[in-house]
């Protein structure tokens, strides 16, 4: 009998679990996907480039290793989709834009080869804002990603393809890349999780940037254990990145299920400003969640004026991207409205910039200091529900409110994780975001995990 969605597991780390005990076989666990991807990407727009027959090919490999107790890791037979601004062997990167419609890469990015590596399958590529600098995911070339939940509302962005492929479970595991929030806010919007690394703890060669001083990589899955199995997989020193930290390789999921009883949690008041009814409503839900489970929870503010500094850190990304895509910008091949914010951030004076490199490192050392005293930050991971797809791809409304909780997190280069935390009166998800010092990420896990090992928010998912 052919397996169905219904057979599906409810989780990576349960795909996993299957496939040692051989109840089920990669190239089972491949064709739902694939038989999933068929029956709702026509509706949700996830994928812009499929890899079925590799998968399948890989799928047997993974399969006769199971069958012969060689498994190279957790991750071996699993399907994992990937953002189409990571560099693919021989597979078409196109990065979001017409500009790169025609790029294809000789060799893959290292996260994407250390998932090969793994065993993983890679079962295509996804959708994301044009060039990674956007939260909607309504992209010019490739059409609106939408919104498992709601397929008139955005996925968020720009890392929307791979949330979205992850909430119609066309995927059990998904690379996204972060430099203002782009994992966190689409898993918060699609009710999925999403785990922002420490700055340097995951290479980025071979991912085409949007920020150098600012750009994450990172895993996006069902649940903060599976996403933990995924950072054992992806956190390797690499020389290609000159900003990979060599540091001694840790497995995260070691303390997953440690308890968080007596450790102490900040509520930022600024991150509370602007959220809309109901995703402080879950919020609060969650900090009574929080102390259930034996956490403390206090209000503290790390530096009062946030919004003044925010503004001025936010040229980086323009500067930045402007000056990485240059010569689509000069062969107008850079869609609306990211063209006009690369072309301001090409006009930022050299001063404006450095003051704005300074007051990076300034809120990285005043929002450790405050981790001197508290284990992590916990606030709303957006203030906002995903809101209704523009019918031009030109318009982008809430940008500013969308990505101010999570881009503090990026200027501090700390890991931040959003787990799902409930939805609205209109079905749309909300998130919880938890943030820890650098390089504690595996207590940031940790904290995402303890929290979902009480709730299910994470296992709901959307009839499509």
């Amino acid at each position: 009998m052919t397996p169905s969605l219904n057979d599906l597991p409810d989780s990576l780390t349960a795909a996993s679990d299957a496939l040692e005990k051989k109840s089920i076989s990669s190239s089972e666990l491949l064709e739902i996907n694939i038989a999933q991807i068929e029956a709702t990407d026509k509706k949700v727009n996830s994928f812009v480039t499929h890899m079925f027959e590799t998968a399948r090919k890989d799928a047997l490999s993974a399969t006769e290793r199971a069958q012969n107790g060689t498994r190279l890791s957790p991750l071996d037979g699993i399907p994992i989709a990937v953002k189409d601004i990571y560099d693919t062997e021989d597979v078409v990167t196109s990065r979001g834009s017409a500009a790169y419609k025609d790029h294809i890469p000789s060799k893959d990015a290292t996260t994407v080869k250390l998932l090969r590596d793994s065993g993983a399958i890679i079962i295509g590529k996804t959708n994301t804002h044009e060039v990674a600098l956007g939260g909607t995911t309504n992209n010019a070339n490739h059409g609106p990603t939408r919104n498992p939940w709601n397929l008139d509302h955005v996925p968020g962005g720009s890392s929307g393809g791979s949330a979205s492929a992850l909430a119609a479970r066309q995927c059990l595991g998904a690379l996204g890349s972060d430099t203002g929030g782009s994992i966190r806010i689409p898993a918060a919007f699609c009710s999925i999780t999403g785990h922002k690394p420490t700055y340097g703890l995951v290479s980025r060669a071979g991912v085409f940037p949007v920020s150098y001083l600012l750009d994450h990589a990172g895993p996006m899955a069902i649940s903060a254990e599976d996403c933990a199995l995924m950072l054992n997989v992806l956190a390797k020193y690499d020389p290609e990145d000159r900003d990979s930290i060599n540091i001694p390789t840790q497995n995260y999921t070691s303390e997953l299920n440690d308890s968080i009883q007596g450790l102490q949690l900040a509520v930022i008041p600024s991150f509370l400003e602007g959220c809309e009814k109901e995703v402080l409503t879950n919020f609060l839900s969650s900090l009574e969640v929080m102390k259930e489970l034996g956490a403390s929870i206090e209000y503290f503010e790390p530096i009062e004026n946030i919004n003044e500094i925010r503004e001025k850190i936010a040229c980086l990304i323009s500067a930045e991207s402007g000056t990485y895509n240059l010569i689509a910008l000069e062969n107008n091949l850079i869609s609306e409205p990211g063209r006009t914010r690369m072309l301001s951030g090409l006009s930022t004076p050299v001063e404006t910039y450095i003051e704005a490199i300074q007051l990076r490192k300034e809120i990285q050392a005043i929002y450790e200091k405050g981790l001197a005293k508290f284990d992590a930050y916990i606030t709303p991971t957006t203030p906002m529900t995903a809101e209704v797809i523009e019918d031009d791809p030109r318009q982008e409304k809430h940008i500013l409110n969308k990505f101010k909780n999570t881009q503090i997190f990026d200027f501090s280069h700390q890991p931040s994780i959003s787990v799902p935390n409930g939805l609205s009166n209109t079905g749309l998800p909300t998130g919880l975001m938890i943030s820890t010092k650098l390089f504690s990420d595996a207590l940031t896990l940790r904290i995402g995990h303890a929290y979902q090992q009480v709730t299910n928010y994470h296992l709901q998912s959307p009839e499509i």
